[in-house]
C-alpha cells in the first residue's frame, strides 16, 4: 500500500503528475482538502486544525483527525505519523513546495530527519533522500544534491562529475547539474544528501 499526503500548496492536477491507485491511501492536510474535491481525488482522512480551510461543510461527510491548533508539531508532520501507523510500503507528499509560507517548505524538508524514506512530489520538482547507497537516476532537468548530514559522494554520468567528494551541510557545489549520458550514477559511500529533480521550464 502507498500512501499520499496531499499538502498546499497543491499541484493543479495531480493525475498528471502520478498515476492514483485503487488501493492509495490519500491524506489531506488543512486545506488541501479543498483542493482535492474541486480535483474529484477521495480522501481516506483529512487532518489538520483546519485553520486555512474556508469551506468546513466539506469535512461533515469525511473521516476528520481535527488537532488542536496551539500544537508542538506541524499538520504535515502529524500527517506522517498517521501514515506510519499504517506501514505503507512507501508515502509521498503531494505538493508543499514553495508558496507564500516559506517556512512551511522549509518545514517540509526538515521531515527527512525523521522520515527518511518520504518523497516530496509537485508538478516541477521532485525530492528525496539518499543514505549510504547507490542509485541510478535517469531525468532530463536540473539534479541539485545537497549534504543533509556531511557525506562522501561520487557522481558519474553528470556534466559535473565527482570522485569521493566530501560535500558538507551548507555547502551549494551540488546545485544544478545535469545528466550527461542516458543516465547518472550518485553513490553516496558516507553520510546523507538530498536530491532535487527541477524541471528546466521552471
Amino acid at each position: 500500500m502507498r500512501v499520499l499526503i496531499v499538502v498546499h500548496p497543491v499541484p493543479k492536477d495531480i493525475k498528471k503528475i502520478i498515476s492514483l491507485k485503487d488501493d492509495d491511501y490519500i491524506i489531506a492536510v488543512d486545506q488541501a482538502v479543498l483542493s482535492l474535491y474541486k480535483q474529484r481525488i477521495p480522501i481516506n482522512l483529512a487532518i489538520g486544525d483546519f485553520d486555512s480551510l474556508n469551506h468546513h461543510g466539506i469535512l461533515n461527510t469525511l473521516n476528520v483527525l481535527k488537532l488542536d491548533p496551539i500544537k508542538d508539531v506541524t499538520d504535515s508532520y502529524q500527517a506522517l505519523i498517521e501514515a506510519q501507523k499504517l506501514n505503507p510500503d512507501e508515502y509521498i507528499m503531494v505538493g508543499g513546495i514553495g508558496g507564500n509560507r516559506v517556512e512551511h517548505f522549509m518545514a517540509h524538508i526538515l521531515l527527512f530527519n525523521k522520515f527518511p524514506k518520504l518523497k516530496i512530489i509537485n508538478d516541477k520538482s521532485e525530492i528525496f533522500m539518499l543514505e549510504n547507497q547507490d542509485y541510478i537516476v535517469d531525468f532530463k532537468g536540473y539534479v541539485s544534491i545537497f549534504a543533509y548530514d556531511n557525506a562522501l559522494i561520487t557522481l558519474k554520468g553528470f556534466k559535473y562529475p565527482l570522485e569521493t567528494y566530501e560535500l558538507k551541510r551548507y555547502d551549494p557545489l551540488g546545485i544544478s547539474n545535469e545528466i550527461i549520458n542516458d543516465s547518472g550514477h550518485i553513490c553516496v559511500k558516507e553520510g546523507k544528501v538530498l536530491v532535487v529533480l527541477s524541471s528546466r521550464d521552471r
